[in-house]
């Protein structure tokens, strides 16, 4: 008796056990979202190969994709300064309604008009990286690029109080990317009481940067210049080494692309401000599958930066964030 009664505790015992893992198995599961057609993702510039950025950015959301079971189909412009080519893509993918479109804008203000097309048709549209002058996204994932510039503008007043050269350059990258807007924005409200000497603008083109960068080392008073994104800053790089002038004009720049640590390293860079693009990407695609789902969602999610310099670039909680992995 006592054997039947052992063995029917253990058979109750085990179901109870089942039922508790698979449980535990279906919360820590994501769940997949219910669509039939691709999610249409609209980026800045579809060629990875100038820009590190873009290449990490789309790593996460294949993983995401992966991850949530949505597909998503990717286009853009060749270059980020292919503004029209941009609008003319997005305005093609919004009369296709798609289920929901993720958008990096080139143009702050430009975009505006064809997501009020998008609102029109009733698809739901997210922002990520760059955003745009409305009210129709129902969420934007990016860094706080106010605070990313400030972070890059408050290293550079630090710099400038050593160097007895004190004018200060910003080498932007397109005038009316939101991005460019905000982080001059940044750089300025750290630098208040310095020496700004101006903007200038490379169109995301490396050799644009150089040239601007080799003009500007002809000031004997210029100490400083802040590049606000990746192609500016290896742009400026690369004229501060071809001039030899990394001991007269302290650089500091934007992202993590391999080519920038190297500068880092050698003293080109002082410091650059390091953004997370694959969890742009990541969250992108996850936010997208909440809001297909129908789950409430946040209006900003800041992915965050921080300011590298060569004496913090090798610590162990940085070298992923500066060595993105491959995807196998």
């Amino acid at each position: 008796m006592k054997n039947w009664i052992l063995l029917l505790l253990s058979l109750v015992a085990g179901f109870i056990l089942y039922i508790a893992l698979s449980l535990f198995y279906n919360q820590r599961m994501p769940e997949q979202a219910n669509v039939e057609e691709p999610v249409e993702i609209v980026l800045k510039s579809i060629q990875t190969d100038p820009m590190d950025f873009w290449d990490v950015a789309i790593r996460g959301i294949n993983e995401a994709s992966r991850e949530f079971g949505l597909e998503v189909h990717i286009s853009g412009p060749r270059y980020e300064r292919e503004i029209n080519r941009q609008i003319r893509i997005l305005e093609q993918v919004i009369e296709q309604q798609p289920p929901l479109i993720i958008l990096a804008a080139n143009d702050y203000r430009r975009l505006a008009e064809p997501l009020e097309r998008a609102a029109e048709l009733g698809v739901p549209v997210i922002t990520f990286d760059s955003g745009v002058d409305s009210s129709v996204p129902v969420s934007f994932i990016a860094t706080d690029n106010i605070e990313a510039g400030n972070k890059a503008g408050a290293e550079m007043k630090r710099l400038i109080a050593g160097n007895p050269r004190k004018q200060i350059a910003i080498v932007s990258h397109i005038r009316e990317t939101a991005t460019a807007i905000e982080r001059e924005a940044g750089v300025r409200q750290a630098l208040e009481g310095e020496e700004v000497i101006g903007t200038w603008f490379c169109d995301v083109d490396e050799d644009i940067a150089y040239e601007i960068t080799l003009e500007l080392l002809d000031n004997p008073n210029l100490g400083g210049i802040v590049a606000l994104n990746e192609v500016a800053a290896l742009g400026v790089a690369r004229g501060i080494e071809a001039r030899d002038a990394k001991d007269r004009v302290d650089v500091v720049g934007f992202d993590n692309a391999i080519r920038e640590l190297v500068y880092l390293e050698q003293g080109v860079l002082k410091a650059t401000v390091v953004q997370r693009p694959y969890n742009m990407g990541y969250l992108s695609v996850k936010t997208a599958a909440d809001v297909l789902r129908g789950k409430r969602v946040e209006e900003f999610i800041d992915t965050g930066s921080i300011l590298i310099t060569v004496e913090n670039m090798f610590r162990r909680e940085y070298q992923e964030l500066l060595f993105p992995f491959t995807e196998p």
